[in-house]
């Protein structure tokens, strides 16, 4: 390692969904928003969550948070039916279109 670099190997901060695994796993902030997206009576956006994790209304931490969503909707813990508007992952199992 040279100066100030940095390298990780192998480490995921948020893993994909597995049945089973809790909320536990994830980081605070990643957390804290899947609980109040869970909390929530419908699809929320990114601009609703800033204020209940604790953040101020601002531009850039509306955009951290999207990114943070996005990321969470990718491993499998939120859904995003409707851009930009998020629910609880429903876990569905993939069914074959020959199966009946």
């Amino acid at each position: 390692m040279r100066g100030g670099e940095r390298q990780f190997i192998g480490v995921l901060t948020v893993p994909n969904w597995q049945p089973g695994m809790a909320p536990e796993v994830l980081p605070p902030v990643y957390r804290d928003i899947v609980e109040v997206v869970a909390d929530a009576p419908g699809p929320v956006r990114a601009k609703q969550i800033v204020p209940r994790i604790g953040l101020p209304a601002e531009t850039g931490k509306i955009a951290g948070t999207r990114s943070k969503l996005k990321r969470l909707v990718e491993r499998g813990r939120l859904d995003e039916d409707t851009p930009g508007m998020f629910t609880p992952a429903r876990h569905r199992r993939a069914v074959s279109p020959n199966s009946r």
